[in-house]
């Protein structure tokens, strides 16, 4: 009888079949996973990958617009955000119209408190400049010089009963601070230009418009309050010539009498509103 026939197999079969028999954990562990399977992973959903939730994006609000009369405040009170909102939105027509106005308004007052002789003046500027007085003058000459004083009399000063004069004292003022606004501001913008600043021409109006304006004004103040408190005849000997001596606002008024016409004329562009004016340029232009 042999082995085989009792249902039995050698020990080298047994083992054979040992071997055959399934074991699915053992194949899992000899089975060398693909690069597209996942190893020891926990099953993950099939729901696709979403973007995270973006903030909500509110729009930032722009601080309220100053008006022309907060504007003209805070020049002179908060010059650095007054400047910046007119950055923000910049106006030069404000300050225009105030400038022009308070300017007629100093005029009219000018010429009822200190009641000025301007024939006087005009006459001694003409002696002046032609070094011999206007009666030693030819009876023709003299005519002559007497009709260029009355033209530019009714040029250079406002006669408050003359519709006249109040046209050409409007005109005058429109034309001054238009050049004044003008000028300076086109010689800040080629020099913005040259450094290659990014700004604009409106921009660099406005502020030279605005520092004028409040510095101008504020001097109007002081002028106005300082012709007030003088007497008649402080008033009469005030120099028609020099407005900036209305008001001891420079360093001229320390010289001593017969001082250097160069010495005075360097004093007295050492202005307080003049350095005040540099001051407020320099930081709108920042």
């Amino acid at each position: 009888m042999q082995i085989s026939d009792c249902g039995l197999k050698p020990s080298f079969a047994l083992s054979n079949s040992r071997s055959e028999i399934h074991n699915p954990q053992s194949d899992a562990l000899r089975r060398k996973p693909k690069m597209s399977e996942p190893v020891d992973q926990l099953p993950v959903s099939t729901t696709p990958y979403a973007a995270p939730p973006q903030p909500d994006q509110t729009p930032v609000e722009e601080p309220a617009r100053l008006g022309p009369l907060a504007r003209l405040t805070g020049t002179l009170l908060s010059p650095g955000e007054t400047f910046a909102d007119i950055n923000r939105k910049p106006t030069w027509i404000a300050p225009f119209l105030i400038a022009v106005v308070t300017t007629l308004g100093f005029s009219f007052f000018f010429e009822w408190r200190v009641k000025p002789d301007w024939d006087k003046f005009f006459q001694a500027t003409v002696e002046k400049r032609m070094g011999k007085p206007l009666k030693d003058l030819p009876p023709e000459q003299q005519e002559q010089v007497k009709k260029q004083l009355d033209i530019q009399k009714k040029i250079a000063t406002t006669d408050l009963k003359s519709p006249l004069s109040l046209l050409i004292t409007l005109a005058r003022t429109l034309v001054f601070y238009t050049f004044g606004f003008l000028i300076p501001a086109g010689i800040f913008a080629l020099g913005l230009m040259f450094m290659q600043a990014k700004t604009t021409f409106k921009k660099i109006l406005s502020v030279v418009a605005w520092s004028w304006c409040a510095t101008g004004l504020v001097g109007l103040v002081v002028t106005v309050a300082s012709l007030m408190v003088r007497d008649s005849e402080s008033l009469r000997d005030i120099n028609l010539a020099d407005p900036a001596g209305f008001v001891p606002s420079n360093l001229a008024v320390f010289l001593p009498t017969g001082s250097s016409p160069v010495l005075g004329a360097i004093a007295g562009s050492l202005d307080v509103f003049t350095i005040w004016y540099l001051i407020l340029l320099a930081i709108g232009f920042t």
